[in-house]
């Protein structure tokens, strides 16, 4: 079944979906770039400038990244996001949230081998389409075992 999608913010075409594997990513800024990561895989938000509360939970050790400066060197100033999978999590701080965005698994593509080797580009997955802009999507299991000193 088809379904005709929404005209976006930037005046994107109206585009049909059809009833293929779709995942939520929340796409935000960071680096100067957007990214998106599984939005499932956000527990919480907090305020840009805060990071009075505590997230280690049980005496485990969580990991805050800045990814602004993780990529640039740069500190942003920006919101924390909560990141979770399974029994991992870490803070990641970004420039700003952009939206939750429905995007169909398929109309990802992989990320090329030569970016996902070692090194600051292995943290990402695959690249899509949000209107005319282009976004990564990144795991950051790997930004969080790079900032705690294990090897992906």
């Amino acid at each position: 079944m088809k379904t005709a999608g929404p005209r976006g913010r930037h005046g994107d075409h109206v585009r049909e979906l059809d009833s293929g594997p779709v995942v939520a990513l929340l796409l935000f800024e960071a680096a100067d770039c957007l990214m998106a990561m599984p939005a499932s895989e956000v527990a919480s938000l907090q305020a840009p400038g805060s990071r009075g509360a505590s997230a280690d939970e049980g005496g485990a050790s969580v990991a805050w990244i800045d990814v602004d400066e993780y990529f640039t060197g740069r500190q942003s100033d920006g919101p924390w996001l909560q990141w979770g999978r399974g029994e991992r999590c870490a803070w990641l701080r970004v420039g700003w949230v952009v939206e939750v965005l429905a995007c169909e698994i398929r109309a990802l593509a992989p990320m090329p081998g030569c970016f996902r080797a070692e090194g600051r580009g292995g943290a990402f997955w695959a690249a899509g389409v949000r209107g005319e802009e282009v976004f990564l999507l990144m795991d950051p299991a790997k930004l969080a075992d790079r900032r705690n000193g294990l090897t992906p």
